[in-house]
């Protein structure tokens, strides 16, 4: 059964890590800096099942994930589905010219549940929205990606795509030859 969640300002000034399913993922969380306060989208809690929360707004994850024991957030109300409910908003995003969509995304609303829950900065870890876009049936990733950064950068959010330390990034580099 669902129960309604409140969002709370639990981490005030913190980073929080928004964990996405791209092909990077593996590759970005062995060099996450932790410990770190995690949201992950969907299936990425199978790779990271120490994050915090998983949004996954239809709870459609994959049986690997039944064992998760942190929150779970879905986008709907259900009487067989142990979760927490919140209300997940469509986003409006323009993708051409006189083009507007309407979608609802687990990484925007995960990016929105850190930013309520007090995050100073986003890091955006396994995020990968082209990908999204032309593997995963997601139109409107990008853009939508995009303008919410604006919006949460005017409110006095950071939100940013981790990268690999490049002193990392050259040693995996060098071990690669």
């Amino acid at each position: 059964m669902t129960t309604a969640l409140t969002i709370e300002p639990v981490w005030a000034g913190e980073t929080v890590a928004v964990l996405g399913n791209a092909p990077c993922l593996d590759a970005e969380l062995e060099y996450l800096p932790r410990p770190i306060h995690a949201i992950a989208c969907n299936q990425a809690v199978i790779k990271a099942p120490w994050v915090d929360m998983m949004v996954s707004i239809d709870a459609n994850w994959r049986l690997e994930a039944d064992g998760y024991q942190g929150v779970r957030i879905i986008g709907f109300e259900s009487p067989d589905i142990d979760a927490c409910f919140l209300p997940i908003r469509y986003e409006e995003v323009v993708i051409g010219p006189a083009h507007t969509i309407h979608i609802r995304s687990n990484l925007l609303a995960a990016i929105r549940i850190a930013a309520q829950a007090g995050a100073a900065k986003v890091l955006l870890v396994g995020i990968d929205p082209e990908f999204y876009e032309a593997n995963l049936q997601a139109p409107g990733t990008v853009a939508g990606l995009a303008a919410l950064i604006v919006e949460m950068t005017t409110a006095g959010v950071v939100v940013e795509r981790f990268r690999i330390p490049d002193d990392a990034r050259s040693a995996a580099d060098v071990g690669a030859d």
